[in-house]
């Protein structure tokens, strides 16, 4: 598999889009559009290398996300897994651990990118002044972020790969303190820290329920699934 271009990605992620009656510049819900699609999702602790893993079997599809990892960097985390899940020509059980080897790997960051900051959408959120400039400023920078769910990093790697910012505003932009400079602008800082711990989105539990109230399962084996699936956490952050 050869590896897309930025513009090949965005088309990509244009048409993913569409195919699912999304908007070509609004924001995602990950975890929504994850319900929508039918995708198991769990979020538990994994290594700190790893931050996701996909595998797929017929029209079954599954995503274990790892729950020490930033909200934002867990966004692009369900981004990237979608590529493998519907894009990917040779999909095999894998886990996400950060920077891209294979061309695959390279496909799913650029389509995770494309797919949670749309060209259209960002373009929608800068100044004509700092598009001529090559200069987004901090404040747009912290409000871009909070608007899409997307880390620091990934966000400014999306502006540069764009030609918005150059690579030594890249630099001074990335050298700051995150939470803080978050804070200081008036935003939560809730999406740099780690989060969802224990959280499965699953069509399961219903299923479940479904034979318990009509007497297929016992009171006792529901409880059990119950509890294999949600350990006794199944509120959503």
């Amino acid at each position: 598999m050869k590896t897309l271009t930025i513009t090949e990605a965005e088309t990509l992620a244009a048409k993913f889009r569409y195919q699912e009656a999304l908007s070509q510049s609004e924001p995602i819900n990950a975890k929504m559009l994850v319900r929508k699609l039918n995708i198991t999702l769990v979020y538990r602790p994994l290594s700190e290398k790893s931050f996701g893993i996909s595998c797929r079997s017929g029209e079954k599809r599954f995503m274990l996300i790892n729950s020490r990892s930033t909200r934002g960097r867990q966004h692009f985390t369900i981004a990237h897994e979608l590529y493998h899940l519907y894009f990917d020509e040779h999909p095999v059980p894998h886990i996400c651990c950060g920077d891209p080897v294979t061309g695959e790997e390279k496909n799913a960051n650029r389509f995770a990118s494309a797919l949670l900051m749309p060209r259209e959408g960002i373009l929608s959120c800068v100044s004509r002044d700092e598009i001529a400039k090559h200069d987004v400023n901090v404040a747009t920078v912290f409000r871009m972020e909070q608007l899409f769910g997307v880390s620091h990093s990934t966000l400014l790697i999306r502006l540069k790969d764009m030609g918005l910012i150059t690579s030594t505003r890249f630099q001074v932009l990335n050298c700051i303190k995150v939470k803080e400079a978050a804070r200081e602008w008036g935003y939560d800082a809730a999406l740099y820290e780690y989060g969802n711990e224990g959280v499965v989105i699953s069509d399961f539990g219903a299923k479940a329920r479904i034979l318990f109230e009509s007497g297929r399962i016992s009171e006792g084996h529901y409880n059990e699934l119950m509890k294999i699936l949600y350990g006794g956490e199944a509120e959503e952050d």
